[in-house]
């Protein structure tokens, strides 16, 4: 057994572990602070649901799914065993962990740490829907990962 093949399998874990995750957040957290900023934002801050602290498991859980998908891609490519879904894949994986650092994490904080940050709550509105929306597009492109490496996982054996 090369090393392509536990990696890939981590890579799995990894991409099914997010995949699930976010779908999970999708539909049952960011509803409860979305729903009337910015006071759905002071009042999320808190309750329940927000004391699952959500930063403690994606801190290190969104790193390790967007380097394994770069090592099982690197590996693939090294072994001559690269194929369009792993390709596509790892691109996936690594795009949206990107997309997260560079406009996700930085609103969401702004959100929920900063209450909006004293913005005009119909400004509020605006880019809570707009951050949703775009969400779902993060959800796609897990989607896809995840569709990726199990059919490699499929192919490959």
């Amino acid at each position: 057994m090369t090393m392509y093949t536990p990696v890939l399998w981590f890579y799995a874990v990894m991409a099914s572990l997010v995949f699930g995750a976010s779908v999970y957040e999708a539909v049952v957290v960011h509803p409860a602070w979305s729903r009337q900023p910015p006071e759905s934002f002071r009042g999320f801050v808190g309750t329940p649901i927000s004391r699952m602290n959500i930063p403690a498991f994606w801190v290190p859980v969104a790193p390790l799914y967007a380097l394994s998908g770069f090592a099982a891609l690197g590996l693939a490519l090294w072994t001559g065993n690269q194929g369009l879904a792993i390709i596509v894949s790892s691109a996936c994986a690594i795009v949206g962990v990107a997309w997260t650092l560079v406009y996700f994490r930085p609103m969401i904080e702004r959100f929920l740490n900063d209450g909006g940050a004293n913005a005009p709550a119909e400004r509020l509105q605006v880019e809570a829907r707009r951050w949703i929306g775009l969400n779902w597009i993060r959800v796609g492109l897990v989607a896809i990962s995840w569709w990726g490496v199990l059919s490699t996982i499929a192919r490959h054996g």
